[in-house]
């Protein structure tokens, strides 16, 4: 992984790129990401449309608290059109549908260089964004994780099911997003999805649940294809007031015992030690970088 990684994504809206009023929407939007769709929300008709407007969408929408993603599609044509039409200075990532292999994702990133020398960006400026949409990638989740630029991963939950022939919220891909969280964590990258579907927006409550059973499994963002559900995924994947008390006071016994000398200290009933401290720093440490992003 890129050791400059700074993407603190918790919400990534999808707005197809050739859709005016949902860009105009997703301009009022608090989320951390806005995704540019050139791929499934684009008939095949306006792709070419489409990719014309995406540079001057990302001028638009991004802002220095809001990153701007490009998802491609996968037929390699296209994928190479879409990459010449994205890659640009306001654009941070290009979302690889359907990733296949390190070998793959090595291919597009030649493509993605070439274009960034040619607008005199630095190399390295554009990020991926590996989705796993098929049975074969999940063989070879690591390595697409651990692919060179890669910040972040997520399952494309739809099109997996269909390869899997599960449903989009069944106990499988569950599983297979633990692994996702394993595979980041080994990789160093963000770990992006839900446990459950994102597909049914309109029940919020249920979709507020799922967003914290995702935090609490390790998932640290969501995409989003409607904007109510931005800031329930903004607030699910941030540290509540009680986990964000109860660190404080870990961080507070720890290095007071540190100061004495003690390796441990026992707290509540419960022993602190070394990983017990790390766990509360990086929960003060998502305060820090949300406080000033976020409104009151």
């Amino acid at each position: 992984m890129d050791e400059t990684n700074d993407v603190y994504w918790r919400s990534l809206l999808f707005v197809p790129a050739n859709n005016a009023r949902y860009a105009e929407k997703a301009r009022s939007s608090s989320a951390d990401a806005i995704i540019l769709d050139l791929e499934d929300a684009v008939l095949t008709e306006h792709k070419a449309e489409a990719r014309s407007l995406v540079r001057g969408l990302a001028a638009d929408l991004r802002t220095a608290t809001r990153d701007v993603v490009v998802r491609i599609n996968r037929p390699l044509p296209l994928a190479i059109r879409d990459i010449e039409a994205a890659v640009s200075e306001n654009v941070k990532a290009i979302m690889v549908a359907k990733a296949a292999s390190a070998e793959h994702l090595a291919f597009l990133i030649e493509v993605v260089e070439e274009q960034e020398t040619a607008l005199g960006l630095r190399v390295g400026h554009t990020k991926i964004v590996p989705l796993v949409e098929t049975a074969a990638a999940v063989a070879r989740l690591e390595e697409i994780a651990s692919s060179e630029r890669v910040v972040a991963i997520v399952c494309g939950d739809e099109d997996l099911a269909a390869d899997l022939g599960c449903d989009p919220s069944s106990e499988t891909l569950v599983a297979l997003k633990y692994r996702v969280v394993l595979a980041a964590a080994q990789a160093g990258i963000r770990p992006l999805g839900m446990l459950g579907s994102i597909a049914d927006f309109r029940d919020t409550e249920k979709y507020s649940c799922s967003v914290r059973r995702s935090s609490a499994a390790g998932l640290q963002g969501t995409l989003c294809i409607h904007p109510i559900q931005v800031d329930i995924a903004n607030q699910g994947f941030l540290p509540s007031e009680e986990q964000l008390a109860n660190a404080r006071r870990v961080v507070e016994a720890a290095e007071a015992a540190f100061r004495n000398g003690a390796g441990a200290v026992g707290l509540d009933g419960k022993m602190i030690d070394a990983p017990v401290l790390r766990r509360a720093k990086k929960v003060l440490e998502a305060e820090d970088i949300y406080g000033s992003r976020d409104p009151k």
